[in-house]
């Protein structure tokens, strides 16, 4: 399995993240967060030093190829920075296309308004519904 990580990277991120999951559901996952925030803290100090990252405190098996899935990603997936020119075009785009919509009225859409407009549909289908009944009621008496 490592050695498809190394050679293809993006292809063997299912397998790994298949592997994490099976030994994610054996664990505690109380004590499975403390450890792997505890060691992920770890790996993002010592990548700013760039040292190697050290071995879990602790001995579990099922700890350390946890810890060993999430080194191997590390080292694989890096931040992706996107570049000034994507971003002042998208700052562009984005801002014509606010602009445009202001210009043709566009209003964005009211939760409060929508609520209150259903529970008026709402009413009106119990109300008619209850004048129905009254109606058979007092249709099956008479």
């Amino acid at each position: 399995m490592w050695g498809c990580l190394l050679s293809n990277g993006s292809r063997c991120i299912p397998e790994i993240l298949n592997a994490l999951i099976k030994e994610v559901v054996l664990m505690n996952r109380k004590q499975l967060k403390e450890r792997l925030s505890a060691h992920a803290d770890q790996l993002i100090q010592k990548r700013n030093k760039s040292e190697a990252p050290g071995e879990p405190e602790q001995s579990d098996a099922e700890l350390s190829s946890l810890l060993g899935v999430a080194e191997k990603l590390q080292a694989t997936l890096r931040p992706v920075v996107p570049n000034d020119e994507f971003e002042t075009d998208l700052k562009r785009k984005l801002l014509t296309t606010a602009h445009l919509r202001q210009a043709e009225g566009y209003r964005p859409p009211n939760p409060e308004r929508d609520l209150l407009v259903l529970m008026g549909i709402i009413g009106f289908i119990i109300s008619l519904a209850s004048v129905l009944v009254a109606w058979r009621l007092r249709s099956q008496n008479i």
